[in-house]
Parts: C-alpha cells; structure tokens; sequence
C-alpha cells in the first residue's frame, strides 16, 4: 500500500452521502468529451475579458449543476476570480456571491453578476468619452519606470493611444467601478489594453499575458476600440441576476452577514504551483489602480503567496463556510496537484475539522493545451474535493 492509498483508507469516503449528478460528474468527466470540451463553449460574457487561471465554464456548470438544486440555491466562491462559477449559477437561476481581493478579477465579477441597463452602460461610455477628450494626460506626467514586467509599459502604445489610456486609468482610479455598469466598461477595456489581434490598443503582444511587445506602435483610438468590444458583449443577454453580488473581499476574512444560509460553496483557489496571478495580470492590474509599491507589498495578501508556507489560511474559509452553510451543503473545491505539492491531501488535513469529507479525486491534465502561455507552473493533475456540512 502506497501512502496516497493508505490515506484514502483513513478518510473512510462514504458515497452514499454524494449528489447523484456528483457521481456522474466523476465518473464521465464530461468536459473532456462533446459539446462541453470545445474552447469557446458557454456564454459569451465568460470572454468579456482574458484572465491567466480561469477555471474552463464547462467545468463550472457541471459543478453547480451537481451541488445546487435545480434554481433558487444560494452560493457562494470565494476565490471567483473572474466569476466563471458564480457566473454559472447565475445563469442556472441562482444567488451567487463572490469574493476575490484583485480588484481586476472582481470589475470583471462585478460585470457578470451584477445587474445593469444597457442604456447606463452606453452613458457610461459617454461619460468616460468627455472625460478623456476634457483631460489630458501625457506619460512625461507620471513616473511609470517601476511599471515594467515584459518591459516598459509605455513600450506597448502608441503615445497618444497610451495618454489615452493614461487618462481613461484616472477616470476610473476617480470614479471606481461599484456600479455594475461601470464594472461593465472597466471589463471591457481591460481586455482591449494587450492582445495580439487588432481589437488591442497594444502592439503585438498576447490578450492572456502581456509579453514584450513586437511591431509597429499604431494611434488607435481608446473609445472606438471599446465600443466595439461593447456592442459585441452587449449583444448576449443574461436576465435576472437573483441579486447576485461581487465583493472585493479577502476571502480569510471576516465574511459580510448577508453570506449564510448557503447551499454550496464551490470554488478553485489558486493552485500551489501555478503562475502567479498579480504578475500574469499585471497590466490589467496597473489599469486598476496598482502602482510600483502595490506590486512589491500586496501580492502578500494573495492565498498563492501565504499557501507556500502553510496552508493556515484556508482555516478562517472552512470554519466560516461551516457556520453559513446550510445543513446538508456542500464544499467543492477545484485544486491542482503538481510534484511540489498535493493540495487534496493538504486542504483535507484542515477542511476535515469543520466539515464532512465525502470524497475526492483525481483528473490528468497533461493533455491540456497551453494558449500560448510559455509557462504555465508544473500542474500534472486537477483534483476535486467535496466536503458536506
């Protein structure tokens, strides 16, 4: 008997306490096969904006299809990310609450989960329009030099798209992005800063991480390009939002009243051995108000950062998920498994004090495609985790 074995045998995994559609889920693993294994599979505001580490939609709809009922359940991620899960169960007929602390990853989240009129995200365009066209920014007005992962950022844009660029940044820095509708164009503008086609405001460089910029630095103008990103988004429709809602929140902390009488908890912290994501969204994150200090003291705060030297910080998520779950709820966790580290074995260690572990499991995911990421951590497996209250 190996030691993975031997530890299975102590978890004493009891299968009668799982969903029926967990069981399916685990036996078919249907994201790797038909409609649901395609790249562009689920609805189209998943691609409001490229994000390194999204968790695949099609995995997303499966997990909240298999914990929550069929609609009205109440959940909750608390590393949402750009939303993928509680995106899903919005779409699914539920409440769907979020958490990240990158203020990047929860404009998007916002976007998705939040409601908004159309006619309030068209007169936020026109507001950020004036705004752009009534103040004037040039680079030689900051000091950028600590701004610079692939390279200077003032490197990737033409001079005038960047003053452009400069001064929509000071709107929102100005205005924030609480109102859904404004969470909606910061999303979108986001997405058009980098790329490698001609929807970018950059030069040539990749819409999922900002490598150093190749060719011609061509004038584009900020406005044209997200009104154009707009219309395409703003074709797709979601409904009702059942009053979901995205918080810019640490996940260790103290969780807001509102979070409780859940029926699920499911998320994908950040793996052990991934990319890091403040470094990976860098740009995006220098957009939305990260300045040289911030990138040399907040990625701290990050659970990918604190998880290298224990795994303490996910003791405050189970014993709150403990107390706001539901009798009968379930904790899904989505993690990944590389030589450095099984994540299963060690969030078991410490969810099992709070909750019920019911079963786990691994996922090869050495077939995956890259995206035209060079480096993408050295994650072999994704395993699943579920506990129940």
């Amino acid at each position: 008997m190996n030691i993975r074995e031997g530890f299975l045998e102590q978890l004493q995994v009891n299968t009668t306490e799982l969903p029926e559609k967990w069981i399916k889920f685990r036996q078919d693993l249907p994201h790797q096969k038909g409609e649901l294994s395609k790249r562009n599979w689920g609805h189209p505001w998943h691609s409001i904006c490229s994000y390194q580490g999204k968790l695949k939609p099609s995995i997303a709809h499966t997990l909240v299809d298999a914990l929550l009922p069929e609609r009205g359940g109440i959940m909750l991620d608390p590393f949402s990310g750009v939303g993928t899960i509680p995106f899903e169960a919005r779409l699914k007929g539920h409440q769907a609450f979020a958490f990240d602390i990158s203020p990047t990853a929860i404009a998007i989240s916002r976007s998705k989960l939040e409601p908004f009129k159309v006619d309030a995200v068209l007169n936020e365009l026109h507001l950020l329009d004036v705004w752009i066209k009534e103040n004037k920014f040039t680079a030689l007005s900051y000091d950028f030099s600590g701004i610079r992962f692939n390279g200077p950022i003032e490197d990737y844009f033409h001079p005038e798209t960047f003053a452009e660029i400069i001064s929509a940044r000071e709107y929102f820095l100005k205005h924030g992005y609480a109102d859904p509708a404004k969470a909606m164009i910061l999303s979108c503008l986001l997405h058009i800063l980098h790329g490698n086609r001609p929807y970018a405001l950059s030069r040539r460089s990749h819409p999922i991480t900002p490598f150093a910029p190749t060719g011609e630095a061509v004038q584009h103008s900020l406005i044209e390009k997200l009104e154009t990103k707009l219309k395409r988004v703003l074709k797709s429709t979601v409904g009702e939002s059942y009053k979901s809602k995205a918080y810019h929140q640490d996940a260790a902390g103290l969780w807001p009243e509102e979070i409780n009488n859940l029926d699920a908890v499911i998320t994908s912290p950040p793996f052990f051995d991934s990319t890091r994501f403040y470094s990976a969204n860098w740009m995006r994150l220098w957009f939305s108000g990260w300045d040289a200090k911030d990138f040399s003291t907040k990625p701290a705060n990050f659970v990918e950062v604190k998880q290298k030297v224990n795994f303490s910080v996910y003791e405050p998520i189970f014993a709150q998920s403990a107390n706001r779950l539901k009798a009968g709820g379930y904790f899904a966790l989505h993690l990944g498994k590389s030589s450095k580290c099984d994540m299963a074995k060690m969030i078991i260690d410490i969810g099992k004090k709070y909750l019920s572990v019911v079963d786990f499991f691994d996922e090869s995911v050495l077939h995956c495609e890259s995206h035209g990421i060079r480096d993408k951590g050295s994650v072999t497996d994704h395993q699943y985790v579920l506990f129940k209250k």
